[in-house]
């Protein structure tokens, strides 16, 4: 019998459960740097996709940095980010949405379950996530973002 056989399928659609990749692809972030640059697109699609982490109240934010992931790469999502910490420093936290203001936030405030790619999506053929190396992972995040913007903006 299969690993997915015993896994019960995901709240967010998945076949199943979602949350050993999450923690998995933390781990792994905090070994290497470099993946750690799509931690910001990570966690939004992670809360976007899954009834108990969503908030209401971030999540036009966080839509929007999936657009800007999707329209001018992961560059521009640390950018801004580096910027609304910056931003930030020594106050109480707020979010600058004029960065990304030019895109729509969510249509309605149900989660449009299912999403047509998970967070399962983001391994390798191996089962890693960047043994095919880091533009191979930057472009299933890319994939990931789109599918829930797809969902969530329709």
């Amino acid at each position: 019998m299969s690993n997915a056989m015993l896994t019960a399928p995901c709240e967010c659609g998945a076949d199943s459960d979602c949350h050993p990749v999450w923690y998995e692809a933390l781990a792994e972030e905090r070994l290497d740097a470099l993946m750690g640059q799509w931690h910001n697109p990570l966690v939004c699609v992670f809360v976007l996709q899954h009834p108990s982490m969503f908030k209401l109240e971030f999540a036009d934010g966080q839509v929007q940095f999936l657009q800007l992931l999707v329209e001018k790469g992961i560059g521009a999502v640390n950018a801004v980010a580096r910027h609304q910490r910056a931003r930030n420093k020594g106050t109480r936290p707020t979010l600058d949405m004029s960065e990304l203001a030019a895109y729509p936030g969510v249509s309605d405030a149900d989660l449009p379950l299912p999403f047509a790619l998970s967070l399962h999506h983001l391994r390798s053929d191996d089962g890693g996530f960047l043994s095919d190396g880091y533009d191979a992972y930057d472009r299933r995040m890319v994939e990931i973002a789109m599918a829930t913007i797809d969902a969530w903006c329709k």
